[in-house]
Formats: C-alpha cells, structure tokens, sequence
C-alpha cells in the first residue's frame, strides 16, 4: 500500500470526501444505518396494523355545454370561457367551494356533518386534459363514502343548475317589464309578438338547464379500503429510512473526529503505521516487581520491533522518542514495552521517562526509586546512579533479562527549561554510547512544550495514536506542528485496537518458552546480544523486503 506524504496528506484535508470516504464513514457508522432503515418500516408496519381503515368512493362529473340557447336562441346565452384550461380550473373551483360543500351537508340525513367536515373528506381533481372531474370521499364506512361523493356530485349539478335558470330568469324579468310598457298597439305589433317569443324561449331554457355538468359516473360502494396502504407504507418508510439512515451515519461520523482505523492515521499523518497494539487488561494492569507482556501483545510488540528495524534498512536508529497528541493514549504503554520487547532479545536498550509532569514508571513498579532524570539534570545525582533495572518476563516466563530505565525522577519546577538544558543533551549523548537503543517516552508535543527541544537530538519519532480516543484534530496539530519543526515521524502506532480473533490471531506465533535442560534461564542459552539495527556482518537485504508479521 502506498502511503501519502505528509505534504499530500494536508493537502488531502482540503479536499471534498470521495466515494471511499464515505463508503468508509457508512461501515463505520453501520449500526445507526441498520437500526433506522429498520425502525421506519417496522414503526410503518405497526401504523399499517393499528390504523383504522378508511374507504374511498369516487363519482365523476362531465362538464360541456348541451347548447341549448344557441339552438333556442340563435347564440349563447351563457357563453363559456375561450380558454379551456381557465374553464377547467374555474369548475374544479367551484365543486369545491363552501357552498356546495353546505348544500351536500343538508341533504344527507344520516348522519349531521359542517362543510367544513365534507372538505375534510372530500378531494375534487381533474382527470388530465379532460372535462372530467373525480370527486372523491373517504370515509371509514364503505356505504357513506359512496353516498358522500354521489350527494356532493349532485348538489353541485344543482348548485349550476339553479345559478344558471337565475341568471336565466333575470332576463327573462327583464323582457316581461319590456312588455308592460307597451301600449295596446305595440302589443299586438310585431314589437310585441317578438317579446312574447322572447319569453317563451326564455322559459323553455330555463327549464333545459343542467348547469352544463351531468354525473357520468355514480361512485360505487369500495370493497378494499384506501388506507393505510400497507405495502405503499412500506416501501416510502424503507426508502425514507435509507436517506435518514445514510445522513444521520455521515452526520454521527462527521461529527465523531476519533480515529477509527489505521488506514485513517496514514491518510492524516502521510506516514505508515508500523504497530497496532490491541487493547489489552495486561497492559493496564501490569505493575509489581517486573515487566510482563503476555502472549498476544508481546507479538504485537515484536512486529512493531521488525518494522522499525526494517522499514528503512541503511537508517539505522539508534534513538527513538514515542509523543502522543494528548494525555491518555498509551505513549508511556508503547515506550515501555517497546523497550521491553527490545531488551528480552539482548538489544542493549534504555528507556529515559522524559515525561517529567505525569510519570508513571514509579507508580507502576515500586522496586524502582524516586531518583531519576531530573535529579541529574540538576546535578543532584549521577547518570550512572540514576539507571535501574526492570526485569522482563514474556507470557508469564522470566527472561533472564533486564530494561534499564531511568524514571523521571523529583518533580522539578521548571521541566521545559530542564529539557532544553545542554545537561539533557550531553545525557542522550552520553546513552547513545553506552547502548544500542536510547528509547524516551516524552510528554504530549501538542500539549506542553517539553519535549520539543528532544526532537532534535534522536534519531527518530514515533506518534502513538489510540483508536476510538484520539481525535483527527488532535493528530492534525501533531502532524502539523512535527511539520514545522522540520521533523517527519517514522510512522504511527495505533494502540487500543480491537483485539485479535480466529485466523488473525497472534496466537498461532505465540509460544511459552521452554526451561533449559540445565535449569536455567532459556535466554542464558541464546545467541550473543544484536544490535538494535543491522550489524555490519549482517547481509545486506533488498529495500522492497516485507516487514515482518
């Protein structure tokens, strides 16, 4: 796998999430996803089965013009509108209004409802282009579904009806007035005879009149109801659980900066993960007279070993300094056992806790004194008197080996001005003659300042991140702030991971070494102590060699 610089790597955090990204963000937030898409239709399911059911009956209505007063009257009378869509939208208007609605409300005896009940049951559309009109009622009897879009159908027919013999009827008022003035003579004349004619047509109209609509379909009684339609439900509330299930999953994950995986810490830092320690009780719990690495993290340990010995053959690192971008994600955990995996295979290690405000050696092994780093740079103690020994066990076996560690030592007043001393500096120079690996657990770089004058004068550095703990911002200034000291980190350690099962298990390498024959140690037999990187008689191997696993 290719791993990003640390230049592409912030230049990554400017660009949009790809199709990876989110599909990564999704696994990750699996559970939200799963638990949405099946609450919606479960939550739709028992709407479904609970529901009272509702019936709907349609009736429908033609609306056209039997053009009666033109063939009465040579013209029309009540033209209708030129424009067809108008003449359309003004009829679904008008079955509509509250007046009609009234009308239905009086003429059914059944049961007493306001027009304002009606229009809750009732919906009016058009059937597309046509002059038809669907008059829908929903009703939780089947019967009064039916008899609610029939009486509404018909009220409307009469409501036209007697608008239009009104309107009819005023003309027709108008011409009798007309003939009441008249005198005898006109009476009889032609002016007369042609009101006279006027009045019969005009009555004979008014009796044609159908409000232009006629009730083309009676609603039928519905044998199924409308709703709750179960499967429809279904399928919406499925469909709405995916898109709620995604965007809560990319919101939670978007919201939730923890690293979650290794792939993400080498993305971030542009720099490869050489370990990944699982979380571990024994690893939280280990104190008392000796360092103790069972058997699935001390290969955990190993792997990390090979990998910093390997992954760049011609450096060979002689010092290594382990930070943290906060407190609590195991840095102090990985210098220690990484020491102490160092040392049980002859490596001449030392392991300086230059963590001076929150030490932990001294709290964990009691066997070890008070007197450490600080008490040399102050000139109270000498390097010499300040190393201890720390014996080394692996799965519950000892060794026969020890870690030389050098503790914090008194809590000093000033720690940065400590470390920054040429004291410190003559310190790790003086250690990297005397051993092979100069290993210092420092305070988080992003937190105090501490530190910062050590990143100079090792060899390498390694960022510990803990999975599900720490954040992308707080590795994010790490990386940035390693960047700008000019420091680019060997890799990444991602501790606390889920442990190991089945097939991928360290299980299968890992061992509980024999005792020798003679009863001693099994490590007084094995071969004379290695440096911690490539000996001079070791040959040499390609770059492209694998890590070992």
């Amino acid at each position: 796998m290719t791993v990003p610089s640390v230049q592409e790597a912030q230049n990554a955090d400017q660009q949009q999430p790809g199709l990876h990204t989110l599909l990564t963000a999704l696994r990750r937030r699996a559970a939200i996803l799963v638990i949405v898409v099946i609450a919606l239709p479960a939550g739709a399911l028992g709407y479904s089965l609970v529901a009272q059911k509702q019936y709907t009956a349609t009736a429908k209505l033609l609306f056209r013009d039997p053009g009666f007063d033109q063939k009465l009257l040579g013209g029309q009378a009540l033209a209708p509108s030129a424009d067809t869509a108008r003449e359309a939208a003004t009829n679904l208007g008008l079955v509509s209004l509250d007046t009609v609605a009234g009308r239905a409300a009086d003429a059914i005896e059944t049961r007493r409802l306001t027009a304002a009940e009606i229009r809750s049951k009732v919906t009016v559309a058009a059937q597309g282009q046509s002059n038809v009109v669907a008059i829908s009622a929903t009703d939780a009897s089947p019967a009064f579904a039916k008899l609610l879009a029939d009486t509404l159908a018909r009220q409307y027919i009469l409501f036209r009806r007697d608008a239009d013999r009104a309107k009819i009827n005023g003309a027709l008022e108008l011409v009798r007035r007309q003939m009441v003035d008249l005198d005898a003579r006109q009476r009889n004349g032609t002016e007369g005879r042609s009101l006279r004619e006027q009045v019969e047509q005009l009555g004979v109209l008014a009796a044609l009149q159908t409000g232009n609509a006629e009730l083309v379909q009676p609603a039928e009684t519905p044998s199924s109801p409308s709703s709750p339609n179960t499967i429809r439900n279904l399928i919406l509330a499925l469909m709405l659980g995916i898109v709620i299930g995604v965007g809560l999953a990319l919101l939670g994950d978007r919201l939730d900066s923890r690293m979650r995986d290794r792939e993400g810490a080498e993305a971030l830092f542009g720099r490869p993960v050489l370990g990944v320690i699982p979380e571990s009780t024994s690893l939280r719990s280990d104190a008392g007279d000796a360092l103790h690495l069972a058997g699935q993290e001390a290969e955990a340990f190993r792997t990390l070993r090979a990998n910093l010995r390997y992954y760049d053959i011609d450096h060979d690192v002689r010092s290594l300094l382990i930070t943290s971008s906060a407190p609590g994600d195991g840095k102090s955990t990985v210098a220690r056992y990484l020491a102490a995996t160092a040392a049980a295979a002859g490596v001449r290690v030392v392991l300086v806790e230059a963590d001076l405000r929150r030490p932990t050696l001294g709290g964990l092994y009691p066997r070890l004194r008070v007197r450490g780093l600080s008490d040399v740079l102050t000139d109270q103690a000498s390097l010499a008197a300040s190393i201890q020994q720390l014996p080394v066990s692996i799965a519950g076996a000892p060794t026969g080996r020890s870690l030389d560690v050098i503790v914090a030592g008194s809590p000093p007043p000033n720690p940065t001005d400590l470390l920054e001393s040429d004291r410190m500096r003559a310190v790790l120079t003086e250690l990297g003659e005397r051993y092979d690996l100069v290993i210092v657990d420092s305070s988080p770089v992003t937190i105090v300042p501490d530190s910062i004058p050590l990143l100079r004068q090792v060899g390498g550095v390694l960022a510990v991140m803990r999975q599900s703990k720490s954040t992308s911002a707080g590795a994010r200034r790490l990386r940035d702030q390693l960047a700008h000291l000019g420091i680019s980190p060997l890799g990444v350690v991602m501790n606390g991971t889920a442990p190991l099962k089945g097939k991928d298990t360290y299980d299968y390498y890992s061992y509980a070494p024999a005792p020798a024959a003679n009863g001693a140690s099994p490590d007084d037999t094995a071969p004379p102590p290695r440096r911690w990187g490539r000996s001079r008689r070791e040959p040499q191997r390609e770059r492209n060699e694998p890590a070992a696993s």
